[in-house]
């Protein structure tokens, strides 16, 4: 559990500490509070969520940290059945911050989203973590590393530090409150299916559940 008297007395005043005083709270919550799911079947769960896939499409959402080794390990089957994904399938990646460590990559994540970065410094930031060892734990240390991959740190810093990035992080844990989900990696598709490591049996064995049940939804639609 997050120790918030602990954290409250690390952060410095300002906008910066209230909002990450903020999501380690709503990040406690959506922990502590998981709803009751339907039993597992078939490699997911059926779940209820708020999330709308876009208009004639399927949403595939990838709940991730980049801390976690074992959405290292996926990236290695989910790009390229990423890029093969067909035209009515949009894929959306979803930084999820479980505890208050996790929160300085998933900001990263979204600053670098918000500044359309992500295709470019996603893979980097994972090699960086777990290849290379470099610790990314605060905001100069990871503003500096993406300048490093060609982001201009003066508009990386204003957006880590924003309201925009700030409310992704809120969206993501409410989602993943309704989902029920517990861990990364997770896969939302639809907002309907809830699809893990250890529903579907491994982590490789959770994509080919994903496109069961992209077929399931088609045949739903006719």
């Amino acid at each position: 559990m997050i120790d918030f008297r602990a954290l409250a007395s690390r952060l410095q005043p300002g906008r910066l500490g209230l909002l990450a005083l903020a999501t380690a709270a709503l990040v406690s919550l959506a922990v502590l509070a998981v709803p009751a799911l339907a039993a597992p079947a078939d490699g997911y769960r059926e779940v209820k969520t708020d999330v709308v896939a876009p208009e004639g499409k399927i949403l595939v959402q990838e709940f991730f940290w980049y801390g976690c080794p074992h959405c290292y390990r996926l990236e290695a089957n989910l790009e390229p059945w990423r890029e093969a994904l067909p035209d009515d399938v949009a894929f959306e990646r979803r930084a999820l911050a479980l505890g208050e460590h996790w929160l300085p990559l998933t900001r990263a994540f979204y600053a670098a989203d918000l500044l359309d970065a992500v295709e470019t410094t996603h893979h980097a930031v994972f090699v960086a973590v777990h290849e290379d060892g470099k610790r990314l734990a605060d905001l100069d240390s990871i503003a500096s590393f993406y300048a490093d991959l060609g982001v201009d740190e003066s508009a990386f810093r204003d957006a880590y530090q924003g309201f925009s990035v700030q409310n992704e992080i809120r969206r993501t844990a409410q989602i993943a409150h309704s989902a029920g989900i517990r861990g990364v990696p997770a896969i939302l598709v639809n907002g309907r299916y809830l699809v893990t490591g250890r529903l579907a049996g491994g982590n490789a064995e959770m994509l080919e559940v994903v496109d069961s049940l992209i077929d399931t939804i088609r045949d739903e639609r006719g």
